[in-house]
């Protein structure tokens, strides 16, 4: 088998297409790993936003839990007995040193020092 001028023309030709072809292939390969870079980082800084939302989250739901706890009903009963009780204390207080107030006469006999 003999490879004449247009043979090798042709080979030359294909050779050539494939070279190209390999080039296209390998920068676009390149292309896509930069891009997989590109997106990795950016799902690692999403994942990190979202945990720490996440964290928030979970200390927005406590302090929920928590405020709704000091605000239930029944909650909210005990306090009201608790400060109607107080106040009736204080009322029996005030009685009391306005009582002892009133005995005592406001003056007081001098004492020789000494």
């Amino acid at each position: 088998m003999e490879f004449g001028a247009r043979e090798l023309l042709t080979f030359a030709t294909v050779l050539a297409g494939l070279a190209g072809t390999w080039a296209v292939i390998k920068s676009t390969v390149a292309r896509i790993q930069e891009d997989l870079k590109l997106v990795v980082k950016e799902i690692a800084s999403l994942n990190t936003r979202l945990d720490a939302t996440e964290s928030g989250d979970a200390v927005m739901k406590h302090q929920v839990g928590v405020l709704g706890g000091m605000l239930s009903p029944t909650e909210m009963r005990a306090v009201s007995r608790e400060l109607e009780g107080l106040q009736h204390r204080v009322t029996s207080l005030r009685r009391d040193t306005d009582n002892l107030m009133g005995i005592h006469n406001g003056s007081h006999p001098t004492t020789n020092g000494g």
